[in-house]
């Protein structure tokens, strides 16, 4: 009797083609999540900024309301400064630390 092994009842398992597979593609990787989290917080900002113009225009003269709305509107605008600087900084950190080729956006790790 043959002895039946997992390989023959399930096959050949492949791992996918978004799989990490080499260090190289870490940079890639990486890439994804920054940009990720800045279309989300880009996006967020955004949100912020509708829902503060909306609170203004709806508020009908209370002081209170347009306050709030305009508070909330300059922390959209804060927002978007802080994630334009936080590209502005990690570049410059970056090509102090690694180098005139480093590229936020284009990270690549140098094999040894």
């Amino acid at each position: 009797m043959k002895k039946l092994l997992a390989q023959d009842i399930v096959g050949t398992i492949e791992a996918p083609g978004t799989i990490i597979q080499t260090p190289e593609q870490t940079g890639s990787f990486i890439t994804a999540i920054v940009v990720f989290i800045t279309v989300i917080a880009g996006l967020y900002a955004l949100w912020q900024f509708i829902t503060g113009g909306f609170g203004y225009i709806s508020s009908s003269g209370d002081k209170a309301k347009v306050q709030q709305s305009t508070q909330q509107i300059m922390m959209a605008i804060l927002g978007l400064a802080v994630i334009g600087a936080s590209f502005i900084l990690g570049s410059i950190i970056g090509r102090l630390l690694f180098g005139p080729e480093f590229n936020l956006f284009a990270p690549v790790l140098k094999t040894v």
